[in-house]
């Protein structure tokens, strides 16, 4: 009962972070690990419990999405499917002790990725109002595949990426972000629902706690320092992977 009231917990501060300042994949990750789940279930668990928020925030940029052409978003979209596919079915065929092995490697580039995004951000902006139709198409197709396998610190990848090999504006480039995020996500769940590989009695009760978190999140974003919340994520998932890194390594 104690671990099921500390997985229904970490899934509502996921949504909330999320909503604040990204991250919940390393709250909610994590946490589905000391719930006893195998890693490869937890990791498609946590794609579930995630996917509202995500849903939740496209729907936020709807007006902004369909600025751009359809056929411009069909092609983006495709490219994320194709991308999100090849990931989930890459998981399910890597054995548990592999995954378990890459864990730490994963959380580290994660990390490293949301720690830097701020730099890689002002950098894209920077070298924006280039296009480079290849370098987005080979880009979105290696980030979705990374969003279909484990997925955390996507998002800042996938702005970078449109903002250095396109024209669009930050707020542009965040919408379209949101949908092939959330895109990538879905069809994500929608494999591992289809392989088995979503613990149910965990997925749904910590699902809607997400939902709770992401809307007293949207409503604390507007009262909070979005910065403060993300330095508090930062300074736990650096914990998070030196904790990983240790438990790997040195085998406590």
């Amino acid at each position: 009962m104690i671990t099921f009231l500390i997985l229904l917990l970490a899934a509502t501060l996921g949504g909330a972070s999320n909503a604040l300042a990204g991250g919940g994949t390393f709250i909610v990750f994590p946490a589905l690990l000391l719930g006893g789940l195998a890693s490869i279930k937890a990791n498609a668990t946590a794609s579930l419990v995630l996917m509202p928020g995500g849903f939740a925030s496209a729907w936020v940029y709807r007006t902004t999405i369909m600025k751009s052409s359809p056929r411009f978003l069909v092609l983006m979209l495709t490219i994320s499917l194709l991308g999100a596919t090849a990931g989930s079915l890459l998981l399910l065929k890597t054995p548990n002790s592999t995954f378990s092995a890459l864990v730490p490697w994963l959380l580290l580039i994660a990390t490293s990725v949301f720690t830097l995004a701020p730099w890689l951000r002002k950098m894209a902006t920077g070298a924006s109002g280039h296009q480079s139709i290849v370098g987005l198409v080979i880009g979105q197709f290696i980030i979705s595949v990374y969003g279909g396998y484990f997925g955390a610190g996507m998002g800042v990848l996938l702005i970078s990426l449109y903002l250095v090999t396109t024209k669009l504006d930050v707020h542009d480039a965040s919408g379209l972000r949101m949908i092939c995020a959330s895109v990538i996500n879905l069809l994500a769940v929608i494999i591992f629902a289809w392989r088995g590989a979503i613990d149910y009695s965990f997925g749904f009760p910590m699902l809607i706690a997400g939902l709770v978190g992401g809307y007293v999140g949207a409503i604390l974003v507007k009262r909070l320092d979005a910065n403060k919340a993300r330095r508090a994520i930062l300074t736990y998932a650096w914990a998070l992977t030196a904790f990983f890194f240790a438990k790997t390594f040195i085998k406590f």
